[in-house]
């Protein structure tokens, strides 16, 4: 297993917050059964959403380094709980906001890990 950073300014963004008890689960969870996880991004100043919050809720990881990055985000998915109230929102998700495909992982006060 490696836990890689995507760069100086990505790990200095990372160490300059506190990050929520469930997102440290889900990522702990993420990097016993992934090889090689590339952080892309954590906190960002500033931001509306979940890498806005403090404590920080959301983290980014490299989606192209696998064969099937979707199958990653679905098994992630099956384990773990964004809000059972929202069942449309999800901790893991594959996408593009404008800056390249990746995993977005996010937890929110009612995530839950739901075992396995």
């Amino acid at each position: 297993m490696a836990i890689k950073i995507k760069s100086i300014g990505v790990l200095r963004n990372l160490l300059r917050a506190v990050y929520d008890d469930k997102l440290i689960l889900l990522i702990a969870w993420v990097i016993t059964r992934y090889s090689d996880v590339v952080f892309t991004s954590g906190y960002r100043e500033g931001d509306k959403g979940v890498h806005g919050t403090l404590p920080c809720r959301g983290m980014d990881i490299r989606s192209w380094i696998y064969n099937d990055p979707q199958a990653i985000v679905d098994n992630i998915n099956e384990h773990f709980s964004y809000d059972s109230d929202r069942p449309n929102k999800k901790c893991a998700v594959l996408h593009d906001t404008g800056r390249g495909m990746h995993i977005h992982l996010q937890c929110g006060p009612k995530s839950i890990y739901l075992g396995g």
